[in-house]
């Protein structure tokens, strides 16, 4: 398995960014997390020396040294996902600023892929040649992109959650500051900030749907990634919309100070 580099690279783009959990908090979760892939890492350098080893002298011991190795760093990198796993877990039990339904989707996601990973250490634990570390490597790979599927599919849906919420503190600032607005004579500048308010908020809620739709198609087969990143741009598009209404506001809002002293 020469290209064992792909393990830690497909393992370090799940982390960019989700059994039961063992760990009492979200954050025991985590450092057993940062341990097991501390684990994986020092698997995988002993298994590159392996290759060194063998590739210096080929030997039936150093092609041996290889396979050993090599089941160990693929035992290392479940364990690391595992433990990754039951981190994300403790963090949505904890996550009182999504839903329940959305903290739902991500433990059964979890167990989902939980039980991926008890069925991938036997096929592991079955290794006897160079040639099986391959195959069994490359089922790993494709359950890792089951697994970045589903994180990006949850992660798509708690954050369009939090920027609807922030749309809907945004409209409901407009309305208050309407409201005191129309009871002052010289309110036209006022009025009109507003007026741009509610345009960039509903440019905004637009988007966050339409980012929304995208997220709800991150599945296999398909191009989950694609949506994943067509959902991303039009967060960042509606993000924008947020901040140039909350811009108004503040002009709205000392505006109607000025006008009440």
């Amino acid at each position: 398995m020469k290209k064992n580099w792909l393990i830690a690279a497909i393992i370090a783009s799940l982390l960019f960014q989700v059994g039961v959990v063992s760990a009492a908090t979200s954050g025991e979760a985590k450092q057993n997390w940062l341990a097991e892939k501390q684990a994986r890492i020092e698997a995988d350098a002993a298994y590159r020396q392996a290759q060194l080893d063998y590739a210096a002298n080929k030997t039936s011991e150093n092609e041996q040294k290889i396979v050993d190795t090599a089941k160990t760093v693929l035992g290392a990198a479940l364990d690391e996902a595992e433990a990754w796993l039951n981190w994300k877990k403790a963090e949505s039990e904890e996550d009182t600023a999504v839903p329940e339904n959305i903290r739902q989707n991500i433990v059964n996601d979890v167990v989902k892929n939980l039980a991926k990973i008890d069925g991938l250490r036997e096929e592991v634990s079955g290794i006897e040649t160079r040639l099986e570390v391959g195959t069994v490597f490359l089922k790993i790979l494709g359950a890792y992109v089951e697994l970045l599927v589903d994180v990006a599919r949850n992660t798509g849906a708690a954050w369009t959650y939090i920027a609807y919420q922030r749309a809907g503190v945004a409209a409901d600032y407009e309305t208050k500051l309407r409201t005191a607005a129309e009871k002052l004579d010289n309110n036209n500048e006022i009025i009109a900030k507003l007026d741009i308010v509610k345009a960039e908020i509903s440019l905004a809620k637009n988007k966050i749907n339409t980012a929304e739709a995208s997220y709800e198609k991150v599945f296999l087969p398909g191009t989950p990634l694609i949506k994943f990143s067509e959902g991303n741009g039009y967060l960042r598009q509606a993000r924008e919309n947020l901040i140039n209404a909350h811009f108004q506001l503040t002009r709205a809002f000392d505006l109607i100070v000025l006008e009440n002293k």
